[in-house]
């Protein structure tokens, strides 16, 4: 018996949200505007109908360095004039009526100076709950702490802080490279090399370096260095003391390294991940490790990469499947004189 019904089209399946909320982070800004001009139906699906999961993640990294449209755009400094890109897709957003659905927003590499932030966390037409920032040019770190030291100040209207979660510290993702979580998965399938293993287990009383150490991409996968810390002495403590006094409030990519119990050492910031088993030879270490689901949520990382389908902390902070779900966060200084 022959069916009169018409197979069943694209458009169609899109309209479905959740097959829609699981498609759409894994295209581009433009790839998007490309499916929304095809048609009118599908203008409407992306635009209208299911707006808020459409643009609920938008990630502008692979945005070029700068357009060259100054003499259409009256920009005072170098600084509005590399921001130009990024400025220019919030106008289209905007005029669109979708920049409010956007709450996450990664920004990685892109020029980024500190005036931009201003206009994301004071205008009402943002309501980016996640920011990633990561590699940006133009936003120094202390223009960046004085945006964070206005968003958490006392005196701050009730509900006037919408971001939760801030990406910066880690390394970002190549632009061209998957941004889901299976790109996390990768490592679980090899054998990982505990730090004092690859240095040997002699580290000893050798000077330890960060420079020196393996380099890994996410907290909880595998062992080594996340990014190195390019902070010392008291710009480290000045960032340290903003991020205790936004515990609760924003959550971090890093986390705080208080060293051993005997350590009169003032803390650092946490670089290295000693994996699920903490030293490589005798499987302990001087603090317990982290627990995702046990340890309080500020005193976790930001996992990367920034979550595609969820603008929470909790799911930026969630282990992808096949990850450990603990993990030890030291800085440098506690791995010198390991014996």
């Amino acid at each position: 018996m022959e069916s009169n019904h018409l197979p069943t089209t694209l458009s169609d399946l899109l309209d479905n949200r959740l097959i829609l909320s699981y498609v759409v982070p894994f295209l581009s800004p433009s790839a998007l505007l490309s499916l929304a001009a095809a048609s009118k139906s599908f203008y409407f699906l992306v635009f209208v109908t299911h707006s808020s999961y459409t643009f609920r993640h938008l990630d502008l990294s692979s945005l070029p360095v700068a357009y060259d449209f100054r003499l259409s755009m009256n920009m005072e400094s170098d600084e509005d004039y590399l921001a130009a890109p990024v400025r220019r897709a919030f106008y289209v957003l905007k005029k669109k009526a979708v920049l409010s659905c956007v709450t996450t927003l990664v920004l990685d590499g892109l020029a980024v100076p500190a005036t931009l932030l201003w206009e994301i966390f004071r205008d009402d037409a943002f309501n980016v709950r996640i920011l990633s920032i990561r590699d940006v040019k133009k936003l120094g770190d202390e223009k960046l702490m004085e945006v964070l030291r206005h968003l958490i100040r006392p005196s701050r209207p009730k509900g006037s802080l919408k971001l939760k979660a801030l990406y910066y510290f880690t390394p970002s993702e190549p632009v061209n490279g998957s941004r889901s979580w299976l790109q996390n998965c990768r490592s679980f399938l090899e054998t990982p090399q505990g730090v004092t293993e690859v240095l040997g287990s002699q580290l000893g009383r050798c000077h330890i370096s960060d420079r020196n150490l393996p380099t890994i991409s996410s907290w909880t996968n595998g062992r080594g260095v996340l990014f190195h810390n390019p902070f010392r002495g008291l710009e480290e403590q000045v960032w340290i003391r903003l991020i205790e006094a936004c515990q609760g409030l924003i959550a971090f990519d890093v986390v705080i390294c208080h060293h051993a119990p005997e350590s009169e050492d003032a803390p650092s910031l946490a670089n290295v991940a000693l994996g699920a088993d903490g030293c490589q030879k005798c499987h302990a270490a001087p603090k317990p490790p982290r627990v995702f689901g046990q340890t309080p949520s500020h005193d976790l990382p930001l996992l990367s990469p920034p979550p595609l389908f969820a603008s929470t902390v909790k799911a930026a902070q969630c282990p992808a499947p096949g990850e450990n779900a603990k993990f030890y966060a030291r800085c440098t200084q506690c791995l010198q004189d390991r014996r």
